[in-house]
């Protein structure tokens, strides 16, 4: 066989190995989509009962990509100075199924000033007669220095954000909180605690912003 007929064969053989590789991760695709995306929701599920777990339901809030929404919390990040965070989604959360009595919202909200990249994290945020309260935070992605940034989900840090008054900006301090407004820094990670206390502050920014404008 001459060197063209070589190259041809050859040519065939690729693109027959490409088209079944491509078939097989498409095959393999359809069978893990579903369990992928079941596991992720269960993982969500599970971080909404943690930051509060007094919630018998959840409902995704779709009206928080309106106009009207998006702008007014753009204002309220803005007159906060609140930046380098992302909204990704609020859920309201009731009582029960019913979905009669809602308590708060649970607001999924990515900071990118992580030391090591991207924080995202879940807030429970309590509201009662027009007073807000953190109910707690779960961590979807933090990927900090361990041993350092990552003592974030570790205590006492973490349970800093239990039950905690929300009506003004959080703080974090260095030389010990005196206000319950203020949490204690984590100890050579001052860029993860304030990575976390802003992603927290813009959480509570989308609460209020909700129940200001979207809320009849």
């Amino acid at each position: 066989m001459d060197n063209n007929g070589s190259s041809l064969k050859e040519i065939l053989i690729l693109t027959l190995i490409t088209v079944v590789s491509g078939m097989l991760l498409g095959f393999v695709y359809n069978i893990t989509k579903e369990p992928i995306a079941l596991s992720n929701e269960r993982a969500r599920t599970e971080s909404e009962q943690a930051v509060f777990s007094e919630a018998g339901s959840f409902e995704v809030l779709s009206d928080t990509d309106s106009d009207a929404f998006t702008a007014a919390y753009q204002e309220s990040l803005d007159n906060s100075g609140l930046t380098g965070v992302k909204l990704n989604s609020i859920d309201a959360a009731y009582k029960d199924e019913s979905l009669g009595e809602k308590l708060g919202y649970v607001v999924d909200i990515t900071d990118s000033d992580g030391y090591g990249g991207d924080i995202e994290l879940m807030v429970g945020v309590t509201v009662k007669d027009g007073s807000y309260v953190i109910n707690g935070i779960s961590f979807l992605t933090l990927t900090e220095t361990a041993g350092m940034g990552m003592k974030a989900k570790e205590s006492p840090f973490i349970d800093s954000f239990s039950s905690l008054p929300a009506d003004n900006m959080i703080r974090y301090t260095k030389t010990g909180s005196t206000s319950s407004e203020e949490i204690d820094a984590i100890s050579g990670a001052t860029i993860t605690t304030s990575a976390v206390v802003n992603a927290v502050n813009a959480a509570v920014c989308a609460a209020k912003t909700y129940e200001e404008v979207m809320i009849p």
